[in-house]
C-alpha cells in the first residue's frame, strides 16, 4: 500500500521551533557552575537567584535532537545526527546559537555580539560601542560600560536596543520612550533636553504671557543655570518658568542670589540689584496675606452656596407639604 504524496494544497504541519522564548536553536548549555544544562545564559539566571551564567566558560553542550552531551561546537558529533545547532549564526567566542536571522556579527571592540548588519555599524574606540554608521555624535569615554540610569541595568551586554541622545549619555531605548510618555525629556544624568524641544518653549512662551504675575512679583529677576547650553544669566521671574536668554530654553535652575530688580533705565546697561531682608518679608507678608484672602473667599462661596441650598430645600418642602395638602382636601380625605 503506497502513502499518498501531499499536494502544494495540503497543510504541512511544521515541528515546534526548539529553544527558548529568547533563542530558537537546537542545543542546550552545559552549565560549568551547575553542571546543568540551560537553553540559554537567560534560563540560566532566571532559574539560579545566587549567581549568573558565563557563557564565555561554556565547553559543552546538549543536542535538542539526539540528546547527546558533547564538546562545543555548532554541529552535532553523533554520526546519525549531524544537526546543525546555529542554522543562521554561530559565534565560537561567545558561544552563541540562533537558528534566526538577525544580522549578527561579532564586534572585537565591544568584546560581544551585536545584531542589524556589521555594514549599518561602525565601532567608537572612545565611546566603546558600535554606533549607527555615518551618525556623528559626542565621544563620551566608555559611555556603554554605565548602568542605564532610568532601570539600573547594565547597558553594555543589555539585549534591550540603546538610545543615544545628544549629550550620549546611553540609556534603554524603551525608558527613554517611558520618560517621554511621562513627560520627562531631560537626561537624567545630565540635565540636557534630549530632543527638539523648540515647540514646547514656544507654548511655554504662549502661557507666560497669558499668566501675569502678581504685582508685588512684578519686573523682579533670578539668576539661573541653563541645562541645555551651560550658561548662567538672568532671567524674569516667573512661576511658569524661567527662560535662558543665551538659546531661549526653559530647561533652566535656580542658581544661587537672592531675588533682583532692575534699577537701570531703559537703553542703559542692565544693572540689577538683590532685594533686601525687608523687600523681601514684605513680598513673604503680601503674599501670605494674599493666600489667605483666597482662600476666606473660597470659604465665603462654600457658605453662601450652603445656605442657597439649605433655604432652596426648605422652599421646596413647603411647596411639597402645600401640593399634598390640596390634594388631600380634593379627594376629601382632610377636613
Amino acid at each position: 500500500m503506497t502513502e499518498a504524496v501531499p499536494t502544494a494544497e495540503d497543510p504541512v504541519t511544521l515541528p515546534p521551533p526548539l529553544g527558548c522564548s529568547h533563542y530558537q536553536r537546537k542545543c542546550q548549555l552545559v552549565s560549568p557552575c551547575c553542571d546543568q544544562p540551560y537553553n540559554c545564559r537567560f534560563c540560566h539566571d532566571e532559574d539560579s537567584t545566587n549567581h549568573t551564567l558565563d557563557r564565555r566558560s561554556v565547553k559543552e553542550v546538549v543536542c535538542l535532537v539526539c540528546s547527546a552531551r558533547q564538546a562545543l561546537s555548532n554541529l552535532c558529533s553523533s554520526q546519525d545526527c549531524g544537526t546543525v545547532f546555529g542554522g543562521a549564526y554561530f559565534c565560537g567566542v561567545c558561544k552563541l546559537f540562533d537558528d534566526v536571522d538577525k544580522g549578527q556579527f561579532h564586534c572585537d571592540g565591544c568584546g560581544i555580539c551585536r545584531i542589524g548588519g556589521r555594514e549599518k555599524f561602525s565601532h567608537c574606540d572612545t565611546c566603546g560601542l558600535c554606533l549607527p554608521a555615518g551618525k556623528s555624535h559626542k565621544c563620551v569615554s566608555n559611555t556603554s560600560h554605565n548602568n542605564c540610569p532610568v532601570c539600573l541595568e547594565d547597558i553594555h551586554t543589555s539585549r534591550l536596543e540603546a538610545h543615544i541622545p545628544p549629550c550620549s549619555h546611553l540609556l534603554h531605548l524603551t525608558c527613554y520612550q517611558d520618560m517621554v510618555r511621562t513627560g520627562l525629556y531631560a537626561c537624567p544624568t545630565c540635565g540636557l533636553s534630549m530632543q527638539d524641544m523648540s515647540m514646547v518653549w514656544a507654548d511655554i512662551d504662549r502661557e507666560v504671557a497669558s499668566t501675569p504675575m502678581p504685582r508685588e512679583y512684578a519686573g523682579l529677576y533670578r539668576e539661573i543655570l541653563c541645562k541645555d547650553c551651560n550658561q548662567t544669566g538672568t532671567a524674569t521671574f516667573h512661576i511658569v518658568g524661567m527662560k535662558c536668554l543665551s538659546c531661549g530654553s526653559y530647561n533652566t535652575t535656580l542658581d544661587k542670589g537672592p531675588l533682583l530688580r532692575l534699577v537701570s533705565k531703559e537703553g542703559e546697561e542692565k544693572v540689577f540689584t538683590p532685594l533686601t531682608e525687608t523687600e523681601i518679608g514684605t513680598l513673604t507678608r503680601g503674599l501670605t496675606m494674599r493666600m489667605v484672602g483666597r482662600r476666606l473667599r473660597r470659604w465665603w462661596r462654600r457658605m453662601v452656596k450652603w445656605l442657597q441650598i439649605q433655604t432652596l430645600e426648605r422652599w421646596l418642602k413647603k411647596i411639597w407639604t402645600d401640593f399634598l395638602r390640596m390634594i388631600a382636601y380634593l379627594l376629601g380625605i382632610e377636613r
